[in-house]
């Protein structure tokens, strides 16, 4: 095995025993681990500032850090270690928050940071403040780079559970760069070498050996900066950005609130069969985002402000409780009621309504009932099996923010409800249903599907074709069960995109071009929710009238972009050269966009879309209601 293959590998050597091969004046310190690694000084750099602003990746204890200082653009830093003051800047800040100086002889200062560690629980653990020093050094033989943790205290008692219980630890990472050693010219894009990080602590008091709990936290920490610096070294981007939305602490402050707020209460009185941890703090994660966005649409200030939400398929009714309780005004209903609606207070349980979500564009007869002041509009349907069914036409008054949480049937008629409402949305996705709401994966995208795949797809578009050509009727009876319009319709993934494989992969993407093909501004989030299906959409701000067409009834050829990279979806009122803004429509010209899409997706009329959306509800109604 080569010297390459070994540091690729793993495989930590303990260096407590021996003399430490680091340490600072009269301080001291402990060499603890160290391993062989591959990846040069910059990689090395690159993961310890990662580290620094998050903290929770190699503790699952913190939240975050927030930092209080960079010395990155404090010109009047002090190079002298004795001064009094660290700079100009840091005097100024509270004596708890200014850096905390240390000698390294032979090494220079890059920069300095102040932050302080954010627990995960607040009540079990207190937040710590910490200096983190970057240093280097570097001669004609090998680049030593080295990162310092000194924690603000003065005691071992003042260290929290989640930190090492240490005066301060040291990362060094000594690289010797293999052109230096071979006298060779490297043509990689990063530079080859061999190198050992090492990590070193300082006890507050001697010690004989290291202590166990003590020597697996270095190891995990080790065993992490590792794996990422490999990671990196071989190509590794991440897949999935957090924040793009809302940011990490004004998320995670929101959502430690509701925590200590609501969550013993809720998971105590859980009466569903399912796992209280994870539907309640999934719901809390939810609320807090949502919170968060309304703070930035609407003010702070909700009650003159906020619309009002709707929480469609609202399953066990506590993200309607929990944000009915932070004084946001709105309601939710589902196909099924749940046995937690009866749990909540007066005020929450009778804006928790078992109703069926029938869209009016259907043309269901009975579909423009009776409007309630609480629960908007609404009737009674008779299902197939003789019974009555309250259900709701999916009109909401003008506004509303729509919510749907792993809503399935309803999940990609969130954009198209919140464009005939004039209002905004929120789709976190789960389960891959069509407009019909029956089951079906989205189509792989033609140029990652094999030739034999793409000629049946269109000899079965082809035949579907004919024999609409020569029925009497226009749509293809039993299309829905068959396939779907968007293998070749407008709203098509292009030969170029991005390679897509996952069934929920497609149908996030297709759910964002149903958003973009009403007029929203598609906003995805990773939200920070124990679930594996935690991506959502967000249709909150419009496109500008220079992008969005008045209709899309002129369907681009596939591969096909505009300008603006919307694949030729913007089209033009049956030819009609002139631009007109979708918000500036009225609600006759709203339903007859949503009707050409419906009807182009599904192939088939709305009426008979309408009737099979009523027989899979009445199948829907009739099962038993889970914690959802």
């Amino acid at each position: 095995m080569g010297a390459g293959d070994e540091g690729e590998k793993f495989s930590a050597t303990d260096l407590s025993p021996t003399p430490p091969i680091f340490m600072l004046p009269d301080e001291l310190w402990i060499s603890a681990l160290s391993t062989q690694c591959t990846f040069p000084p910059e990689i090395f750099l690159r993961i310890m500032l990662n580290l620094i602003s998050n903290p929770n990746f190699t503790s699952s204890h913190l939240f975050r850090a927030d930092i209080f200082y960079d010395s990155l653009n404090d010109v009047s830093v002090s190079e002298d270690p004795t001064s009094e003051h660290f700079s100009d800047i840091t005097k100024h800040l509270k004596p708890d928050y200014r850096p905390r100086s240390i000698c390294v002889p032979g090494y220079t200062r890059q920069r300095t940071f102040v932050r302080e560690l954010i627990p995960r629980n607040p009540q079990l653990d207190k937040p710590l403040l910490q200096t983190c020093h970057i240093y280097s050094k570097q001669d004609h033989e090998q680049d030593d780079s080295l990162v310092v943790y000194v924690p603000h205290v003065t005691t071992e008692e003042e260290i929290p559970w989640y930190h090492p219980p240490v005066r301060s630890v040291a990362f060094l990472h000594v690289w010797r760069p293999a052109k230096r050693l071979r006298h060779i010219e490297s043509t990689d894009s990063h530079a080859v070498g061999t190198a050992v990080m090492s990590l070193h602590i300082s006890p507050f008091s001697c010690m004989d050996s290291l202590p166990h709990r003590l020597h697996r936290t270095l190891l995990n920490l080790l065993r992490i900066l590792h794996k990422h610096g490999q990671g990196q070294l071989s190509g590794y981007v991440k897949r999935s950005n957090h924040d793009q939305i809302v940011s990490q602490k004004a998320f995670q402050d929101t959502y430690t609130r509701l925590k200590i707020k609501y969550a013993k209460q809720l998971t105590g009185n859980w009466v569903e069969q399912t796992d209280p941890s994870k539907h309640v703090f999934e719901d809390l994660g939810i609320a807090a985002f949502l919170i968060e966005v309304w703070t930035g649409m609407y003010g702070r200030d909700s009650e003159k402000e906020f619309p009002g939400f709707v929480d469609v398929g609202c399953g066990n009714g506590v993200l309607v409780y929990v944000l009915l309780q932070e004084g946001y005004k709105g309601y939710g209903f589902d196909a099924r009621a749940r046995k937690t609606w009866s749990t909540f207070p007066e005020h929450v349980s009778k804006n928790l309504q078992e109703m069926i979500l029938v869209p009016e564009i259907f043309e269901f007869p009975g579909a423009n009932g009776p409007v309630s002041p609480d629960l908007g509009s609404f009737s009674d349907v008779s299902l197939g099996s003789g019974t009555s069914r309250t259900f709701h036409n999916g009109v909401f008054e003008p506004g509303t923010f729509i919510i749907s949480n792993h809503a399935d049937e309803l999940t990609t008629w969130t954009p198209l409800l919140a464009y005939l409402n004039e209002g905004s949305f929120i789709a976190i996705p789960c389960c891959s249903h069509n407009l019909a709401g029956a089951r079906f994966r989205v189509p792989t995208p033609p140029s990652l599907a094999s030739p034999k795949t793409i000629s049946k797809a269109s000899a079965q578009v082809n035949a579907q074709d004919h024999t609409a050509s020569s029925s009497d009727s226009p749509f293809p009876a039993d299309s829905i069960r068959n396939t779907q319009a968007v293998e070749t319709g407008s709203l098509a993934i292009s030969p170029g995109a991005r390679k897509i494989q996952s069934a929920y992969a497609l149908l996030c993407a297709y759910l964002e071009r149903l958003t973009t093909e009403v007029g929203f501004v598609a906003e995805r989030e990773m939200l920070r929710i124990p679930s594996t299906r935690n991506a959502c959409i967000v249709g909150r701000n419009m496109q500008t009238s220079a992008i969005i067409a008045a209709s899309t009834s002129n369907v681009a050829c596939e591969g096909d972009s505009d300008e603006n990279g919307m694949d030729g979806m913007a089209g033009y009122e049956n030819g009609d050269s002139g631009m007109k803004p979708m918000m500036a429509e009225g609600r006759d010209a709203r339903r007859e966009r949503v009707t050409r899409i419906l009807e182009r997706e599904l192939g088939m009329s709305a009426r008979l879309v309408g009737k099979e959306w009523v027989e899979r509800a009445e199948k829907i109604a009739g099962k038993k209601g889970d914690g959802h």
